[in-house]
């Protein structure tokens, strides 16, 4: 086996935070674990992501207030557009949890991203305040689900 084989082998797989909704929602409301992880996850090389559907479920027009903590949240992390791909791994998701796109298709298309993060090597956690239904979605696939 080559030098350059073996090292790969050997290199950490890098990781990768998933927000939800709520994750988020606590975080443009000063929550100090979220704003934590926002803060330490680029120190440690982890990027932080989530769907432009779950931006738009944990945006609250009334909290004019928190709009620069917002701007500042979602500056941090990188916003995963629905694409053909995240569509049908969402729709297998949906299916093999037996559950319908009219109430999870957000979670769905959440826990797609987080299960093509893990496909592609990395080490996908999933901060939720929805640890079942998030559970549900992912299973067979190798995503770490951390209630918050």
């Amino acid at each position: 086996m080559s030098r350059t084989a073996r090292a790969k082998l050997h290199r950490p797989r890098q990781r990768v935070f998933v927000f939800d909704s709520e994750a988020l929602s606590k975080a443009v409301q000063g929550d100090r674990q979220m704003t934590a992880l926002i803060k330490t996850a680029p120190r440690l090389d982890i990027p932080i992501v989530t769907s432009a559907l779950t931006t738009l479920e944990a945006w609250d027009p009334r909290e004019t207030s928190r709009q620069a903590l917002w701007n500042w949240t979602l500056s941090r992390i990188r916003i995963v557009h629905t694409d053909d791909q995240v569509i049908a791994m969402a729709r297998d998701m949906l299916k093999a949890a037996g559950l319908h796109g009219h109430k999870y298709a957000i979670d769905a298309i959440l826990a797609a991203v987080a299960g093509r993060e893990a496909a592609q090597g990395a080490e996908a956690t999933v901060f939720t305040s929805d640890t079942d239904d998030m559970n549900q979605l992912l299973a067979g696939h190798s995503v770490r689900v951390e209630k918050i």
